[in-house]
């Protein structure tokens, strides 16, 4: 199954058929492992291939990492991170980062992680891997990349607002588990993301999302929330403006009455001199 890029609520990260980011493997070698891959794009896909090996000093397996670096679209409107993806045999310690946050515990672990299976197959379609954002944790394990604390047992480690707005670096990770690692990426994309065309307004039970259309009584509600009419929004505006003369003048009147008080007091002090 592929992602319908022309859907309204999804947002593209990279598409692999035309990728505006540079792509590179990383591998734990740089640790003292033996794991190793390779990265590359061709014929509209990223590929992703390699092996998850031990790491001699840990007797325990290393890790793999295909990485794009740079700016990314902003998708802290969306629900969560989707792959459109293939592997060509099974393995079991795929994963999927991104952003460059670090807390206090991880001592080398930065951004927010979260695990995810690949459909096998070399003449299966692309399948939609999706992953809601809070399946993403920032507090995983340097050495085998599981959740040390999930976003459901504690919320400070969900993804923030911060990052989604502009994640930084994404990373694929064979990681954890030995094997054989292909994997095959049409496009990593967003979904669940709110309507560009609306603004909404946070209110203190849910969010109210005002609507740009024609006519003269135009009205939107989102699941129950509260209804602003053209008219309501006219007296709430005029609303606001007579309270801000309001303010403007109490502000005026109380900086007179100050001026005129330390005048009385300083003529008084004349007097007696």
């Amino acid at each position: 199954m592929s992602v319908d890029n022309n859907n309204s609520d999804t947002i593209i990260i990279e598409s692999f058929a035309s990728p505006t980011h540079a792509w590179a493997a990383m591998n734990d070698p740089v640790m003292g492992g033996k794991s190793y891959s390779t990265v590359s794009v061709a014929n509209g896909l990223g590929i992703f291939d390699g092996e998850v090996v031990d790491v001699p000093f840990l007797h325990a397996p290393g890790f793999i990492t295909m990485r794009g670096n740079g700016d990314y679209p902003d998708v802290s409107s969306c629900d969560a991170l989707q792959l459109t993806a293939r592997a060509s045999e099974p393995y079991a310690g795929y994963r999927v980062s991104f952003g460059e946050r670090h807390v206090p515990g991880n001592r080398f672990a930065r951004g927010y992680k979260a695990d995810f299976e690949a459909p096998v197959g070399s003449d299966l379609d692309f399948a939609t891997i999706t992953i809601p954002f809070h399946d993403f944790t920032v507090r995983w394990d340097d050495a085998t990349g599981d959740a040390v604390v999930s976003c459901e047992d504690n919320e400070d480690f969900c993804p923030d607002t911060e990052t989604l707005k502009n994640v930084k670096t994404i990373s694929l990770w064979g990681e954890g588990v030995a094997g054989r690692v292909h994997l095959e990426i049409e496009s990593i994309q967003a979904t669940g993301c709110s309507n560009s065309s609306s603004s909404s307004l946070t209110a203190d039970e849910g969010i109210t999302r005002v609507t740009k259309h024609t006519g003269t009584d135009t009205k939107s509600e989102d699941n129950g929330g509260a209804v602003l009419t053209t008219p309501v929004l006219l007296l709430l505006a005029v609303g606001a403006a007579v309270m801000g003369a309001f303010v403007r003048v109490r502000a005026q009147t109380r900086r007179s009455r100050n001026y005129h008080q330390d005048l009385d007091k300083a003529n008084s002090q004349l007097d007696i001199v």
